[in-house]
């Protein structure tokens, strides 16, 4: 990952137009016919709507940039190593519960921001990026390669987006079904009761959504969310001090972390008064989790993790 500061967008727009005209001019040179046929593949494209309206990608991508958690998760997934991604959120490097498959992928983002010079460098002929990400950023990146926001309308929707932009809807929605399923059956048959889910912060811990993807397969799985996750408007609450504690007071609370304040801000917490009167706490039905995959990502393999997650609490 490059130390110097990243290129500022503004900065660097015009340079950016430039840089890929003169790229797109120098694939058309040449008219020799035993390219034609490459050429014609090069020009196959297929259209995917997007945040930012209809997008055309090409049919068969080559160099592919993910910036974020759940496009590389699905990329991976699918079978396409990307030549470029972003660093996790709360991380300097890929998420780490992908593991081997991520770890040599040259970083060319933070979750802030893309460095355009870097994804200038890897030559993408697609981005997907960030379902939040900014209409700045995108101009910029769409000058470079066509660039992929997905719409943020449920949990399950940038994964599906980028799928069909890597044209393998298919067997993303195949994987995808299997899941569901497995999730239905995290528990065994029993009733899970109630479960939240939070994730701990150094202010205090900050309950998800139920709408997002580790609170739905709970649902999948027979729980009920706790009222505070399904009031929530945001994709989390504001962190909750101690002596808010009942309102995540659940049969079964799932904590993650995201980094190494989170987890001392939890250890504190744990001796306190207010934490341990938790009914969750009282029974040893607390479960930690891994705050990359239950609060930042929504990719197939995450999706497996939390099953396995859930598999595994209501096993015990």
């Amino acid at each position: 990952m490059p130390r110097s500061p990243l290129p500022r967008i503004s900065r660097i727009l015009p340079a950016v137009t430039a840089s890929a005209l003169v790229m797109g001019l120098s694939a058309c040179g040449g008219s020799d016919s035993a390219n034609a046929d490459e050429s014609e593949a090069q020009q196959s494209t297929r259209s995917v709507e997007t945040a930012y309206g209809t997008v055309k990608v090409p049919s068969d991508p080559k160099r592919v940039i993910t910036l974020g958690d759940t496009s590389l998760d699905t990329a991976l997934y699918l079978g396409v190593e990307p030549v470029g991604t972003s660093s996790a959120r709360g991380a300097e490097t890929a998420p780490g519960y992908l593991g081997e498959k991520a770890e040599s992928i040259p970083l060319v983002a933070t979750v802030q921001e893309p460095n355009i010079e870097a994804i200038l460098k890897a030559e993408p002929d697609l981005i997907l990026a960030s379902p939040r990400m900014e209409k700045s950023q995108y101009e910029a990146l769409k000058a470079v390669a066509p660039t992929v926001v997905p719409k943020n309308e449920s949990w399950s929707r940038p994964a599906e987006t980028y799928a069909e932009a890597l044209g393998e809807k298919e067997t993303f929605d195949k994987k995808f079904d299997a899941l569901l399923e497995r999730a239905a059956d995290a528990a065994g048959g029993n009733d899970p009761g109630t479960a939240v889910v939070v994730r701990w912060m150094p202010a205090g811990p900050m309950v998800m959504n139920a709408g997002n993807m580790p609170s739905s397969l709970l649902k999948e799985a027979g729980a009920t969310l706790m009222p505070i996750a399904e009031e929530l408007k945001a994709p989390h609450s504001d962190a909750l001090s101690l002596e808010n504690l009942d309102k995540i007071d659940a049969d079964h609370v799932f904590v993650a972390t995201l980094n190494a304040e989170g987890e001392k801000a939890l250890e504190s917490a744990e001796k306190q008064e207010s934490f341990t009167r938790l009914k969750a706490v009282r029974n040893d039905e607390v479960s930690g989790v891994d705050g990359q995959v239950w609060s930042s990502s929504a990719g197939l393999y995450a999706m497996e993790k939390v099953v396995e997650d859930i598999e595994a609490a209501y096993a015990e």
